[in-house]
């Protein structure tokens, strides 16, 4: 059967126009801020249901979602029920200043550590969409860290997505420390059908791979410009998740908390814990923001069909480094 040039042009137009007209949209509702790509949800900010915001659920190609459920959600098969504080994608550290914003639940040295939502500065629609957040770290009360989100979604042909996860944090009156941890900065718990392997049974499909060719296990702590996990999303298709870290952002390129259980995280204050076995000492990873000062940070994370070659991540990565 031959099909002419005319109806190739049709259909080449109309696809084109498909994902022109793909439009983000945000509702915000009296819990979360819901994402929208042309009616369809992409993700929620979860501003009250934690001590803490996360981005849940987040809906990748295929339609299903490519974050852990647990704990927002138990006893979905194939998912391991550990450390609850990994709430699909958010950004967090467990040592600022003496308290963890990693696991609040832990109170750490007794204190009481929260992250919570001041006010909505931005939710523009469009064919990206941006939304802007300001939040307070919180320590037994008082204000420790004011963080600026700045969230850009950008959808793709194929229902793949950008995501720009930016952010500016600012110490008010006192100085503030992130100490030298493994456990923090922007992470995503991929869903458990994604992982390398299980704790308990090793049983895995998924892949860890970083910029320098690092693979699973041998990519924990290393520094990368980009790190991917990809594997079977639950509707058994491949998808992955790539996190790019920005040229300009503090101790480029990052290193990487990335575990084989489906935990991946850009942790640039992990020095101590990371580098260690090339002479680095606990504390090479602490940093101070003066007060006063802010410091800026830029990430973007593409949710992509297949494998990072099939999904071309190292021209994305190429490209985003241009901007």
């Amino acid at each position: 059967m031959k099909i002419s040039p005319l109806a190739c042009l049709t259909c080449l137009t109309l696809f084109t126009l498909s994902v022109a007209e793909a439009e983000v949209t945000f509702t915000k509702l009296e819990d979360r801020i819901r994402v929208e790509v042309d009616g369809q949800l992409f993700t929620e900010w979860q501003h009250k249901a934690w001590k803490a915001p996360y981005l849940y659920p987040v809906i990748g190609p295929n339609g299903v979602n490519v974050t852990r459920n647990f704990p927002m959600k138990e006893g979905v098969e194939g998912e391991q029920q550990d450390h609850p504080h990994h709430r699909s994608i958010r950004f967090s550290h467990r040592n600022v200043n003496g308290m963890s914003f990693w696991a609040p639940d832990s109170k750490q040295g007794g204190h009481d550590a929260t992250i919570e939502l001041e006010k909505i500065e931005e939710m523009k629609d469009g064919d990206i969409g941006e939304l802007k957040l300001l939040n307070r770290w919180m320590g037994d009360g008082e204000l420790v860290l004011t963080e600026e989100v700045t969230l850009r979604f950008q959808p793709l042909p194929d229902h793949e997505m950008l995501m720009d996860f930016d952010l500016a944090l600012t110490a008010p009156d006192k100085d503030v420390t992130f100490f030298d941890e493994k456990d923090g900065g922007l992470g995503v718990r991929v869903a458990g059908t994604m992982k390398v392997e299980d704790r308990k049974t090793k049983d895995g499909k998924g892949t860890i791979v970083n910029s320098r060719g690092d693979k699973n296990a041998e990519a924990w702590g290393k520094k990368a410009e980009w790190c991917d996990y990809f594997g079977p999303d639950p509707s058994g298709k491949t998808v992955g998740i790539a996190i790019f870290d920005y040229p300009k952002n503090l101790r480029y390129p990052t290193n990487w908390h990335a575990r084989t259980y489906g935990l991946l995280t850009a942790n640039r204050f992990g020095k101590g814990f990371f580098e260690a076995n090339e002479g680095a000492k606990k504390g090479d990873g602490d940093y101070t923001i003066k007060a006063g000062e802010t410091l800026k940070l830029r990430h973007r994370l593409y949710f992509h069909h297949g494998s990072p070659e099939d999904a071309k991540v190292a021209e994305r990565y190429a490209d985003y480094v241009k901007e």
